[in-house]
């Protein structure tokens, strides 16, 4: 014969009796809980570190938990506060990693458009595989045998 699992100090020993069938228990929420609470943590890293993350299907898991514990009689349905409020805490600090995230992209997209030196746009790359000069400097030396070849010059 086997021996129950030792009890978490916060968990009274209801929380160990069988659940309803199909229904889950406090522990197994909280742990649930736990683990979700870890990939929250890691994905406000990753935003951080300017990785885009995917999201999908947090709001099928958070539901899922929210579910199970309203199964739960109230008494067993109490020890899942702590739990779930560090799970509502750790969207904070995702929240506001996805919005600087989102602002550093926003940013980037505007200084882009309004044409300020982007060492990534179509036009300077061309110009430094070309020689010329990006710049209002003015021709650069290849555009001299551009009217020779037959090519229109596009400088203002």
């Amino acid at each position: 014969m086997t021996r129950p699992p030792p009890m978490p100090p916060s968990m009274p020993p209801s929380s160990l009796s069988p659940s309803p069938e199909g229904a889950e228990s406090a522990i197994g929420i909280a742990q649930q809980a736990a683990v979700l609470g870890a990939t929250l943590d890691d994905a406000r890293a990753q935003a951080e570190a300017g990785v885009l993350i995917d999201l999908a299907g947090l709001e099928d898991r958070v539901a899922h938990l929210c579910l199970a514990a309203e199964a739960l009689p109230r008494g067993e349905a109490r020890m899942l506060l702590g739990p779930l409020g560090d799970l509502v805490a750790a969207l904070g600090p995702l929240a506001a990693a996805l919005t600087d995230q989102q602002k550093g992209r926003e940013e980037a997209v505007a200084a882009a458009l309004a044409g300020r030196d982007d060492p990534h746009t179509a036009r300077q790359r061309a110009a430094a595989a070309y020689g010329r000069s990006a710049g209002p400097a003015g021709p650069g030396l290849a555009d001299a045998g551009l009217a020779e070849a037959g090519l229109p010059d596009d400088s203002p």
